[in-house]
């Protein structure tokens, strides 16, 4: 459990099966030679549509600074156009950390340098014509 949040575990005790039920085996019977594949080792199935990318533990969480305006405009975005875009998917269970983490990677990983200091320059610019009236 995180020391940071107590709750992080609650999916994974929910989703534990009972210590008296014995392992799915797809039907196959298991004969003394074999060799069980231990808990460590074995592979999970994910099911994308709805199991989370990484868990609340795996991400960090780091303050950022804009104005109270595009704060707003970001999370109706996230939540009216991404999150809706995401479920019409077919996607359930969608939370905000994959979301962003998305949002991150897509401007590193496109390469959005010349857009983001374009929003900057932008930024700047305005500010200064307001001062000069």
């Amino acid at each position: 459990m995180a020391e940071d949040d107590p709750f992080a575990d609650l999916g994974e005790t929910l989703e534990d099966e009972p210590d008296d039920k014995p392992p799915d085996t797809n039907g196959t019977s298991k004969s003394e030679g074999d060799e069980e594949t231990p808990p460590q080792e074995r592979v999970e199935r994910r099911d994308p549509t709805t199991d989370t990318a990484f868990s609340y533990e795996a991400a960090k969480q780091r303050p950022f600074y804009a104005r109270e305006a595009t704060i707003e405009d970001f999370d109706s975005w996230l939540k009216y156009e991404l999150e809706r875009e995401l479920n019409q998917q077919g996607y359930q269970n969608i939370v905000v950390r994959e979301m962003t983490d998305a949002l991150l990677r897509t401007v590193v990983e496109e390469d959005l340098v010349d857009e983001v200091a374009e929003r900057f320059e932008q930024a700047r610019e305005s500010a200064s014509s307001e001062s000069i009236e």
